[in-house]
């Protein structure tokens, strides 16, 4: 039979993923601003004190300018980077109607080929890949309709949501400002209502996640920007239009889990040997073979055993990180469950 003790720490798991649940469905999107303000904050902590320990500056004007010179530097690059971007977008966009009609010859060639081999087949078979072929061909001729009528219906929602992107952003910006200020005296003033002993434990528990989570987000940015060098150098190799769209697309896909630049690339390549462009095709999936190989290289040596999950855990949080709040989830999830792994592991709960 089971000790007391196995169902006692079943019962911790399971109240600890409930409540990693309820965080994460409930109270994140509330206080995600809030975390934002506190991750500027956490980040001009050193420039502050720079500046109040060699120029003497009052600790308050000098979070002000600190952070105000944190939030000019990262939008002056988000500016130049979203008008690079949005120049390729709009170009992109006023191209689809072409790019569709470029398609449809080899579309048509397949299709013959189809009904063609339809044809060939037993009555029953070959009546239901017809019907098939006609349903999927109907579907495809109304693409293009149907994708204007997607963007629209995006661009419609993004500009209801207006004001509440505002709000979040004024929160975001407001608390930063507040938080590089107070956030000495806010530590001092949670950790005085700790008892000493919970305070040692969570000073503890709280290195190890900084440790194991800040080492593998900064394993997974230096992942996404070796993989945007790649591509951005061959889709310029390749005389790809807006590579530096393609390009972050395609990274912020492959830093999705499951998902990786074959999702792009090789659909892509596709496409190209339909329309018989053989050398840009092996060219895609030469880029594909390189930036696969290249992160599957560099993916241990950089995160190694930060994320601290077994492939089963892993998967689990995925898993459930899609199915609760969808592909956010499958960021959210895993990050989370670091953390109670984490916590589980130094904070002292699996010898009480």
């Amino acid at each position: 039979m089971p000790s007391r003790a196995f169902w006692t720490a079943c019962l911790r798991i399971l109240a600890a993923a409930l409540g990693v649940f309820l965080f994460v469905r409930f109270l994140l999107p509330v206080l995600l601003p809030f975390l934002i303000g506190l991750l500027v904050a956490l980040l001009a902590q050193r420039p502050i004190a720079l500046c109040t320990n060699r120029l003497h500056a009052p600790r308050t004007l000098a979070a002000f300018f600190c952070t105000l010179l944190l939030f000019a530097l990262l939008g002056s690059a988000l500016f130049f980077l979203g008008r690079v971007l949005f120049g390729e977008l709009s170009g992109f966009l006023r191209e689809i109607p072409s790019l569709l009609s470029s398609i449809s010859v080899p579309l048509a060639s397949i299709k013959l080929r189809l009904y063609a081999l339809a044809g060939r087949l037993p009555d029953g078979l070959g009546t239901g890949l017809r019907a098939s072929l006609d349903q999927f061909f109907q579907s495809s001729g109304a693409f293009g309709a149907r994708a204007y009528e997607w963007l629209f219906h995006q661009a419609s929602r993004f500009l209801s949501h207006l004001p509440g992107v505002v709000l979040f952003a004024v929160a975001a910006i407001v608390s930063s400002f507040m938080l590089a200020a107070q956030l000495p005296q806010l530590r001092r003033s949670f950790a005085a209502h700790l008892p000493q002993l919970a305070r040692g434990k969570l000073a503890s528990a709280l290195g190890h996640i900084r440790a194991a989570l800040g080492g593998w987000l900064l394993a997974q940015l230096k992942l996404m920007g070796v993989t945007f060098l790649i591509l951005t150098a061959g889709f310029l190799l390749l005389r790809t239009e807006y590579p530096l769209l393609f390009a972050l697309l395609t990274t912020l896909i492959d830093a999705l889990p499951v998902f990786g630049t074959g999702t792009v690339l090789i659909p892509w390549a596709l496409l190209e040997f339909l329309h018989g462009n053989t050398a840009c095709g092996v060219g895609f999936l030469i880029l594909y073979a390189v930036a696969a190989l290249t992160r599957q290289t560099l993916e241990p040596r950089l995160v190694g055993q930060q994320i601290g999950l077994a492939p089963i855990f892993t998967l689990l949080a995925l898993y459930a990180g899609y199915k609760t709040i969808g592909v956010p989830g499958m960021i959210l999830f895993p990050i989370c469950a670091v953390l109670f792994r984490q916590l589980w592991d130094h904070s002292g709960l699996q010898d009480s």
